[in-house]
């Protein structure tokens, strides 16, 4: 395993945002906060993809529900997640999460509004990558002001 997967990954993401503050700081100034977060989630979401592929690869068996709960406790290292399991089964994998310190962290350094960018918006662009014929369903997020992210992997239908 490569150096980065020793650093939890909360740790990776706030380094990550102190950056990221700062290249979207000047896009804004330069083409608009529009623009700028708009540049900023497709680079985010190609990371997620490649991420997730990459993480795929490292499988011993096809990647789907129960190995993506199998692995459940990478956001979670540190205490970073408090989690409550709903559902899992071949074709289904549905938690809550009670408490997010990505969503403090963000908060903390002043980046409410980008949040959802450089965190929420890696969820989908992750499970594109690591299991294609899985589909994120998350009617709502914390760092949206939710309670409670609600989070429901569930297999594609085939017109997905």
């Amino acid at each position: 395993m490569t150096g980065e997967a020793q650093v939890p990954l909360i740790a990776r993401r706030r380094i990550e945002a102190e950056l990221i503050k700062y290249i979207y700081g000047e896009l804004e100034e330069d083409l608009g906060a529009d623009r700028a977060r708009e540049l900023i989630g497709r680079a985010i979401r190609r990371a997620a993809r490649d991420a997730g592929a990459a993480l795929a690869a490292q499988e011993s068996e096809r990647p789907g529900t129960r190995t993506l709960a199998a692995r459940q406790g990478l956001w979670s290292a540190g205490g970073a997640l408090k989690t409550r399991e709903l559902e899992l089964t071949d074709d289904s994998y549905s938690y809550e999460v009670e408490r997010c310190d990505y969503a403090a962290m963000y908060r903390e350094l002043g980046m409410e509004e980008l949040g959802s960018v450089v965190s929420c918006l890696r969820d989908a662009a992750f499970i594109e990558g690591y299991a294609p014929d899985l589909v994120l369903d998350r009617p709502e997020t914390i760092m949206d002001g939710c309670g409670r992210c609600i989070f429901r992997y569930r297999k594609a239908d085939k017109a997905e």
